[in-house]
């Protein structure tokens, strides 16, 4: 080293340490005070080990070393992870640590390129060998304590611990997140826990129908005979559009506002996620608007409606990272893909189809779109207010010369592991079993099918069971059975109270009736069975706040000034105007 100095080092007869301070006086020690005896100590002081040498395992020049443990001294100086080092567990000393090791704890898994000098790395579990104490009971403990550790990351990641009956706090975090950002300038109006909803109870006369949309295929019934000993692959079914136009972008809605034939509008998307809200676990929420005397219930674009979740009333959490395939979200796109493709692969596609007073309002000229009828139906709710909701079945089926509508739904499995059932062997004899798995596990989508089975008064639903090639393959399907019930009988079968269901929405309706006009938004707490009602700006929404932008190809433009919202008069232009008219969801 060039130009190091030592100093003077003042050698010391009598024994250890610097000399007395009396010679200390004449060798200067600089800012030393004089007549302070040197490290005073008192006995209550726990004194520890500085470095345990016999710690280090692995000598880095013997042959078979493993080269990774090039620092050898880390692990004689790190005593984070030993219990028997007194020091550290001194309450007072439990904030300090030699080496931040709480870095690693969060990074399983993510050291594979990491630098080998990151501190974060040497301390990984991964790497124990570097670090396993010679003792033999310390090396046992250091054993448990990682086997420990190993087992809490294999909870996390695979889920294996089914212990827990708390599906609170150990659901997946994604899922915590609110549908919608919650601005700080909007206004909570009311909060609304689950509890009353149940308690709500209101009888609507039978519905009719002020007017039936598009065209509708028929059934192929083959796939009523299909087991998962001749399953079919799922196909794909990329050229025909399906729509989810909101409430307000509606021609029609807009053209029966106008002629004021009722006070209420919706979807059957959004009243049954209302009738089945006390059911929803995950977050959502549903615009709502008053205009002059009319209430219009919409959703935004690209709402957590649009997609379908799944495992939402699971006790078991899903993996928490957002890309993995399993996750929330992941599954919910996945789901969404495979209704779509189910629900034209069940239909006799030769051309043939019930067609009604008006083609599809959200088509354009020659393009393909899927087989859907929607049938606008007024109820009654008051002696002057009327609920106008546009309800869709998906298909139809000729008996007897006997019409039936279907609604077409399909389950999806994606790893037995979780569910605990293996639809493959379990389809053929125990389809009770599998069904009420699906029940437990999807409670609030199979009540919202039902739901809306029951709005759009289809005499079937047929849901598919769809369960992916293999557990980690997320893009190929089977169909291993369909299976169709009556929404009346199901209904009664999983507990869904009709009066109930209609009992939430004139509560909610007779709630917003009494707001001044403006725009409002329902949102399902995150984390708590509530809804809260906010006040929001009337803007709110136009450049919508969604979580997550679509890719650019899949982006709808928005059209020309339509001719509708041209023709409308001022009743329905207060409505706000999204201008996305249609919006296929892409398969």
């Amino acid at each position: 080293m060039v130009g190091f100095e030592v100093g003077a080092v003042p050698f010391n007869p009598d024994g250890w340490g610097p000399p007395d301070s009396s010679t200390a006086n004449s060798i200067s020690v600089p800012n030393h005070p004089s007549n302070v005896p040197f490290a005073p100590f008192s006995r209550s002081d726990k004194l520890g080990r500085i470095a345990d040498w016999t710690r280090a395992i692995s000598n880095p020049n013997r042959p078979g070393s493993n080269p990774s443990n090039k620092n050898v001294s880390d692990s004689a100086f790190d005593f984070t992870g030993d219990d028997s080092f007194a020091t550290l567990a001194a309450d007072e000393d439990s904030s300090f640590r030699l080496v931040d090791n709480a870095a690693s704890k969060s990074h399983h898994g993510h050291h594979q390129n990491r630098p080998k000098f990151n501190p974060r790395w040497r301390f990984n579990p991964h790497h124990h060998r570097s670090q396993l104490p010679q003792r033999r009971d310390e090396e046992v403990e250091a054993r448990k304590r990682e086997a420990e550790k190993e087992r809490a990351r294999r909870d996390r990641l695979y889920n294996l611990n089914r212990s827990s009956t708390n599906a609170g706090p150990r659901r997946e975090s994604a899922v915590f997140k609110s549908s919608v950002d919650i601005q700080p300038e909007w206004n909570m109006l009311d909060q609304i826990p689950f509890s009353t909803f149940s308690k709500l109870s209101f009888s609507v006369p039978e519905p009719e129908d002020l007017l039936v949309c598009g065209g509708l295929e028929f059934y192929d019934r083959s796939y009523d005979r299909i087991t998962p000993k001749n399953e079919r692959r799922l196909e794909r079914f990329k050229n025909r559009n399906f729509f989810k136009v909101t409430t307000t972008d509606d021609p029609v809605i807009r053209r029966l506002a106008n002629e004021d034939k009722a006070t209420v509008f919706a979807t059957d998307t959004i009243l049954s996620s209302l009738m089945c809200a006390p059911r929803s676990v995950y977050s959502w929420d549903i615009v709502i608007q008053r205009v002059g005397n009319k209430l219009f219930f919409d959703k935004r674009d690209g709402s957590q409606l649009d997609l379908l979740s799944v495992h939402e009333t699971s006790q078991e959490p899903l993996p928490d990272v957002k890309d993995d395939i399993n996750s929330a979200y992941s599954l919910s796109v996945e789901a969404a893909y495979i209704n779509q493709n189910f629900s034209q692969q069940v239909l006799i596609r030769d051309g043939n189809k019930v067609t009604f007073e008006e083609p599809n309002p959200f088509a354009n000229e020659g393009e393909e779109v899927a087989s859907v009828a929607y049938r606008y139906r007024r109820w009654k709710l008051d002696d002057d207010m009327y609920l106008v909701a546009r309800c869709e079945v998906q298909s139809v089926v000729e008996l007897n010369n006997q019409r039936s509508f279907l609604t077409l739904n399909a389950l999806n499995e994606f790893d037995p592991k979780y569910s605990g059932v293996d639809w493959r062997q379990k389809l053929e004899t125990q389809r009770g079993a599998v069904l009420a798995t699906e029940l437990k596990n999807n409670a609030n989508k199979l009540a919202k099918w039902t739901a809306q089975a029951l709005l759009g008064s289809a005499d079937m639903m047929k849901l598919g069971y769809v369960s992916r090639v293999h557990p980690r393959d997320h893009f190929n399907h089977v169909i291993l059975a369909v299976v169709g019930y009556k929404p009346r009988e199901f209904a009664a079968q999983i507990n869904l109270n009709t009066s109930n269901m209609w009992g939430i929405v004139k509560s909610i309706v007779d709630l917003c009736m009494k707001l001044n006009e403006g725009k409002y938004v329902l949102v399902k707490d995150p984390s708590k069975p509530q809804v809260r009602i906010y006040e929001v700006p009337p803007d709110a929404f136009e450049n919508d706040y969604v979580e997550e932008p679509l890719p650019e190809e899949e982006q709808v433009q928005p059209p020309a000034e339509d001719a509708e919202g041209g023709e409308a008069n001022a009743t329905a232009n207060d409505v706000e105007d999204k201008d996305v008219s249609a919006e296929p969801v892409a398969a």
